[in-house]
């Protein structure tokens, strides 16, 4: 196994893709190619050279550019990365669905495709990584669990632009598309390790959730949501009028729910209030689902910076014993890529410390992962980490 990232800031598209293909050998084609950046930088044409030589290509808009190991590669107008798997004893297929009106179903049919593409149809996969449109990221999942059972790690991200004005992109067996589910299996001849983590502690307040519909949190307690919400921060949404955003406001602070408890370690996901409803609700990027307690939640912009290498490196962690990492896929925030900001170069550097070999990052409008109970789940402000090994 062999693992080559590149990145480049090159706001020409056609330029950028010759650029990336420097890294990769001529002679062949990798196993699995993800590819990821600034959804200025994604068009058929100039992806074309790119998807002719790895063609297993999967492809993602990420909030104004991504990361490598070698730094923050981000831009208003550039900023693409490609991330190539050599791996001539394993098994990858790439699959894919329209989301219409039945997400669950697209998620069966994507990950089904995936399978006969990899010609292991009748078989489990190490991982199943995926690269969703934003909105329905449960329902997918639902879907992709109804086929292969809940043992299998669900990995990604939700896809993004640079200012949810959704004008975020997947590529994908040569065309572009807005809202496709895009699914690769991996059965690596190695090893895989996984991570998923909010990075956040709770409160001492919470609150059962007693009406939602969907993503729409309407009452804790029995009542408005948002009220509730603003005395727990004293005023944070004091200015805010209806309809108004709260994402900037909320990222140190979103609410999150207890799923698991393991040896003492407690694990919370976390969903980040977007809008202040009419109805004194907050509208969320996740589902909440009535008799559920929220926790606010509180990070800092040290918590955010430092927890990407304490990810990767408990990730690395779970590779088998004799297994040398070779590389690595991280989703990060983009809520708390924006947070961090000017110190992103920081996060590589908390990554680098603990990994130093190479890896990609995106900036992600929605976070799926498996914590240690092994069921998998959409989040927000997540981050979460898949690294291979191979054996010495």
């Amino acid at each position: 196994m062999k693992i080559i990232t590149n990145s480049t800031l090159n706001s020409d598209p056609y330029a950028a893709v010759d650029e990336l293909l420097t890294a990769l050998p001529s002679d062949t084609h990798p196993s699995l190619a993800i590819l990821s950046g600034n959804y200025r930088m994604f068009s058929e044409d100039a992806f074309a050279p790119l998807s002719k030589r790895c063609p297993t290509l999967v492809a993602g808009s990420s909030c104004q550019g991504i990361m490598t190991q070698a730094g923050v590669t981000q831009s208003g107008n550039g900023g693409l990365g490609l991330f190539a798997l050599y791996d001539e004893d394993g098994a990858y297929g790439v699959g894919t669905a329209a989301l219409e009106d039945d997400p669950r179903k697209a998620g069966h049919d994507a990950l089904e495709s995936a399978l006969e593409d990899a010609g292991r149809s009748w078989e489990t996969p190490d991982l199943i990584w995926c690269i969703l449109p934003p909105g329905r990221e449960e329902a997918v999942i639902e879907g992709m669990v109804e086929l292969i059972g809940g043992s299998v790690p669900i990995i990604g991200g939700s896809v993004a632009d640079n200012q949810i004005a959704g004008d975020w992109f997947q590529y994908v067996e040569g065309e572009l598309h807005h809202d496709r589910i895009v699914v690769a299996v991996l059965f690596p001849s190695g090893s895989i390790g996984y991570s998923f983590s909010s990075g956040y502690t709770p409160e001492s307040v919470s609150a059962v959730v007693t009406h939602a519909e969907g993503r729409h949190l309407l009452a804790l307690d029995g009542k408005p949501a948002a009220d509730v919400y603003n005395e727990w921060t004293h005023g944070l949404l004091n200015d805010v009028a209806e309809g108004g955003s709260v994402l900037m406001q909320s990222t140190v602070n979103p609410l999150g729910r207890l799923v698991n408890e393991t040896e003492g370690c407690s694990e919370y996901l976390l969903s980040h209030p977007a809008e202040l409803s009419p109805q004194r609700g907050l509208e969320l990027f996740t589902e909440v689902c009535e008799g559920e307690r929220l926790h606010l939640m509180r990070g800092s912009l040290d918590s955010l910076i430092s927890r990407a290498g304490r990810v990767v490196e408990t990730a690395k962690q779970l590779l088998p014993d004799m297994h040398i990492p070779q590389g690595a896929l991280i989703v990060y925030c983009a809520g708390c890529m924006l947070t961090v900001a000017d110190r992103m170069p920081e996060v590589v550097n908390s990554i680098g410390a603990e990994f130093p070999q190479p890896f990609l990052g995106t900036f992600t409008f929605g976070e799926q992962g498996c914590f240690l109970d092994s069921t998998n789940r959409h989040g927000n402000l997540m981050i979460s980490a898949v690294v291979f090994g191979a054996k010495e």
